[in-house]
């Protein structure tokens, strides 16, 4: 198709052309500064009713005052919004469509260069009690913040509790010694309580040899020393629930031969079952009290 020769146009059809361009401009322009400022406004990712819990954990968190973009597109000139159109775009198709899974998650992760937009790295933090957090050591190690932070504005349910601070479970995964691909990763020491905790260490009772089967003794007498069990593991709502009612202990072999497997381990010190069996009530179903004649 041949174009037309602007300049043997007709002088009127050249100043309605030059008119159609210019409010073609103007339209864009406008749409840009709209698009932008709209972008800025929590209103508008509160206009799609998935990304509703997301915007109420925002308004309930620390972060309240900044805005999305700050975070999730700090680059919020012209330019960057017209590079953010086609994700913009895609967004759009996959609301209308239906197209997605809640909760919403974002596809990128949140650069730690961002967030050192208003925090700084290089102080030891004691969040709670005298628990410090050398941050400047794990951002040397190239560990992102929101490797850590991930919970602090939208929140995250883990083991069935809304958090926002990273919970003991995440230090562990690094510092525990239990996912070794994890910690090797940052080539991240393995740490006892005292390495983390200013006053916190392993009580002396927690030593003894036979901890695991006096340690429900301990938590019944209030005038025991160490009877405040959530003091150090009320970190986690499951901690004790998960060897006292989730699983059975790896003692416990044999499946259903337990019922009668169980004597040759009850012979070794019986007093082991009895940190999670009551002899009066359990035991005595089928034993008579004269069996019990091994001395805890």
């Amino acid at each position: 198709m041949q174009l037309p020769n602007f300049k043997e146009m007709d002088p009127r059809k050249k100043k309605l052309l030059l008119y159609q361009a210019g409010a073609l401009v103007v339209l864009i322009l406008a749409g840009l500064v709209i698009g932008n400022a709209m972008g800025a406004r929590y209103q508008t990712c509160l206009s799609c009713h998935e990304m509703n819990d997301a915007v109420r954990t925002w308004q309930a968190s620390s972060h309240e005052k900044i805005a999305c973009p700050n975070c999730h597109n700090p680059n919020q000139n012209f330019s960057g919004f017209i590079l953010g159109l086609p994700h913009k775009l895609t967004d759009v198709v996959t609301h209308i469509s239906g197209n997605y899974t809640t909760p919403i998650k974002a596809k990128e992760h949140i650069e730690t260069q961002v967030c050192k937009q208003c925090h700084v790295y290089w102080r030891n933090v004691s969040p709670s009690g005298d628990l410090q957090i050398p941050h400047q050591k794990h951002l040397d190690k190239g560990i992102p913040c929101v490797k850590c932070h991930f919970a602090v504005v939208h929140g995250a349910n883990l083991e069935s509790k809304f958090i926002r601070r990273p919970a003991m479970e995440l230090c562990l995964s690094c510092h525990g010694g239990g996912a070794r691909s994890i910690s090797e990763t940052f080539n991240a020491p393995v740490l006892t309580c005292k390495d983390c905790h200013t006053e916190k260490a392993v009580p002396d009772s927690h030593k003894t040899p036979k901890w695991f089967e006096i340690h429900s003794q301990v938590a019944k007498d209030p005038t025991h020393p160490d009877h405040q069990c959530k003091r150090c593991h009320g970190w986690t709502p499951f901690f004790c629930s998960k060897c006292h009612q989730s699983k059975r202990p790896s003692t416990h072999y044999g499946e259903n031969q337990w019922r009668t497997l169980h004597s040759i381990r009850a012979r070794v010190d019986y007093s082991g079952c009895l940190v999670c069996h009551n002899k009066e009530t359990f035991c005595f179903r089928c034993h008579d009290e004269g069996t019990f004649t091994k001395k805890q």
